[in-house]
């Protein structure tokens, strides 16, 4: 079972794309597919208490054990994150991109927080926020990221 990803285009080198969590019956199944998808980089945006709730308390050990880079940014289901806390992490995201690896974000669904995350970087990267909004929101189908807080917190992206 291979996880869906939702690759929004890009301006540069690297490769970025959105998916809901993986599914804990599936984890190692699902994270050894990224990797052979390409994949570099995974981000999550759950919480302590989600990862648990979800069953993925081995995620960072098997996507490490995938091949993959395992980032955890977590952020309160419709939330927003701790700007001093993520952005130097975001920077090195953009580094990532810039050096053509492939970042992928996550949250639960795959809307939201992994959507706010993704836009963010977009915006590092110097594309606008109202372009990395509408990009992301064609490839997911729908209009991201989930409230009026996290838009506005991507539009304050600097």
């Amino acid at each position: 079972m291979r996880p869906t990803l939702y690759t929004v285009p890009l301006d540069g080198p690297g490769q970025l794309s959105i998916m809901a969590k993986p599914d804990a019956d599936w984890l190692e199944t699902q994270l050894a597919a990224l990797r052979e998808d390409g994949v570099d980089v995974l981000v999550s945006a759950l919480t302590p208490a989600e990862t648990a709730e979800a069953g993925l308390g081995d995620e960072a050990l098997e996507a490490s054990a995938a091949g993959l880079r395992f980032v955890s940014l977590p952020i309160t289901d419709m939330g927003l994150p701790d700007r001093d806390s993520v952005m130097p992490i975001l920077r090195e995201l953009v580094a990532d991109l810039a050096a053509g690896r492939h970042v992928v974000t996550h949250c639960w669904t795959g809307v939201g927080r992994s959507s706010l995350l993704a836009a963010s970087l977009m915006v590092l990267t110097g594309i606008t926020p109202d372009e990395a909004v509408r990009r992301i929101s064609q490839v997911r189908g729908r209009a991201v990221p989930e409230t009026a807080e996290q838009r506005a917190w991507i539009f304050d992206v600097r």
